[in-house]
């Protein structure tokens, strides 16, 4: 196989500009890399290139929830069992035409996390596919996991409740995300490498979903027999768990290193698990807060107890926003417990990419009990119990109409610049939806 330069430039072509050539039809795009802040058009007869600049742009962030991935998946591929179920909602068709149109056309980013791909790894369709969809509507923009959040917003915090200021938070999305510039053009060539999971990963995801389901179950059926505890009081309860969680964590990976290198040390035969040796995220959280207190100039014992002290302040707690949604979303689960919901939620997963990326989206489509639990409170909580201070729409299929009509404004709010430049790198049908991703995917592989 041969490649040249010629290879890479495309239509839409113009007439050449070079007064020395005008050759017709020849001068074309030159494919560029994603996140180029420019483009270039070439001459594929006499090689005259030109430059043009791409204008800064400010996308919406749209976070999707994986059910609405796996469901856009199974409208895409034909071969799925559930295809026809869901091509019979007209929704999903409609969905897919929309985010298309509003991704290409620069008007969103829907970012990716590792719970789409954690999630992608244990259901019920092929990773590969939902990999390449989900990554399709981020460019290549992954989120940071809900640990790393918390503990940025727990840090700032601490620092300030050392000084005896409150925290100010700035939601900037550029914050949370492993790419900085969510906003930067996604046009032209981008590469994706890695993503399989490593040898055991699936299982160890399946040995987790299943901990945390059985976890979950024994928690609802204490919220389904404590009828009398109030929601305000729920909240608080979420809230001071948080300190008994760092503990616990750090003192199981404690006994869990110690008794892997016990073995060792006696010569049993001990099978290697990384998961005892590599410490949990949330110690980081314990690690970084004793640096803050030392360099504040906390010495011996002042640091310990400044850390209890800190974590028993529960209104202090409760100013963190992502600490303050994910006890709110939790009192939420526990008050329809009380009242007569049967069935438990499967995961936490919801809770924590909701409470981690809420404040930082200008849009997100959850599911319907997720988003129930965003808008609906018992009657007299406190107006900063209602989360109403962030702004993100929030979506489900309970309001899925609102989600389209929304996509559709975005698209018409682009402005007349930003649409000149697409049909010049795109052609007329730059908003055309890629319907065969998904077996262009399969193919790929063969």
């Amino acid at each position: 196989m041969r490649i040249s330069r010629r290879d890479f430039i495309s239509g839409p072509y113009r007439n050449c500009p070079n007064p020395q050539c005008l050759a017709e039809n020849s001068f074309g795009v030159f494919t560029p890399i994603s996140e180029s802040r420019s483009y270039s058009r070439e001459c594929i007869k006499c090689w005259h290139k030109e430059h043009f600049g791409l204008p800064r742009i400010k996308k919406k962030i749209v976070y999707l929830d994986q059910f609405v991935i796996s469901n856009l998946v199974k409208l895409l591929d034909k071969s799925c069992p559930s295809h026809q179920k869901i091509k019979a909602d007209p929704f999903w068709e409609s969905l897919f035409i929309k985010l298309e149109k509003a991704s290409k056309l620069q008007a969103i980013v829907c970012p990716d996390s590792f719970y789409h791909r954690d999630e992608s790894m244990t259901g019920g369709v092929e990773f590969k596919l939902m990999k390449r969809l989900y990554e399709h509507f981020s460019s290549g923009k992954t989120l940071y996991p809900s640990i790393i959040i918390e503990k940025n917003q727990i840090t700032h915090h601490f620092e300030s409740w050392l000084d005896g200021k409150k925290a100010s938070f700035e939601f900037k999305p550029e914050d949370i995300a492993f790419e900085k510039d969510l906003h930067s053009w996604s046009v032209g060539l981008r590469i994706s490498v890695g993503g399989n999971p490593y040898p055991g990963q699936v299982e160890g995801l399946h040995k987790t979903n299943e901990t945390t389901r059985e976890q979950l179950k024994d928690v609802w059926t204490r919220w389904q027999n404590e009828k009398e505890v109030g929601f305000v009081e729920r909240i608080k309860e979420e809230t001071s768990g948080l300190w008994k969680g760092l503990i616990s964590a750090a003192r199981q990976f404690a006994m869990r290193r110690n008794n892997a290198m016990t073995k060792m040390a006696a010569g049993e035969n001990y099978e290697m698990d990384l998961d005892d040796f590599l410490p949990p995220m949330s110690n980081d959280i314990i690690e970084t807060l004793t640096r803050i207190a030392q360099a504040k100039g906390l010495q011996g014992n002042q640091i310990p107890e400044s850390i209890v002290s800190y974590f028993g302040n529960i209104d202090s707690l409760l100013e963190i926003p992502q600490i303050r949604i994910s006890s709110v979303m939790f009192a939420g689960w526990a008050h329809r417990a009380a009242n007569g919901k049967k069935n438990p939620p499967k995961s936490t997963a919801d809770v924590q990419f909701i409470s981690s990326y809420l404040p930082y989206c200008d849009a997100l489509f959850v599911d319907k009990e997720s988003a129930i639990l965003l808008r609906e409170f018992p009657k007299g909580t406190p107006s900063k119990f209602r989360l109403a201070e962030f702004n993100a729409h929030i979506f489900s299929l309970a309001n899925k109409k609102q989600f389209l009509d929304y996509l559709d404004q975005l698209v018409a709010d682009i402005p007349a610049e930003q649409m000149e430049i697409l049909k010049d790198m795109e052609g007329e049908d730059y908003g055309k939806p890629y319907w065969s991703i998904i077996e262009h995917e399969k193919r790929e592989r063969v």
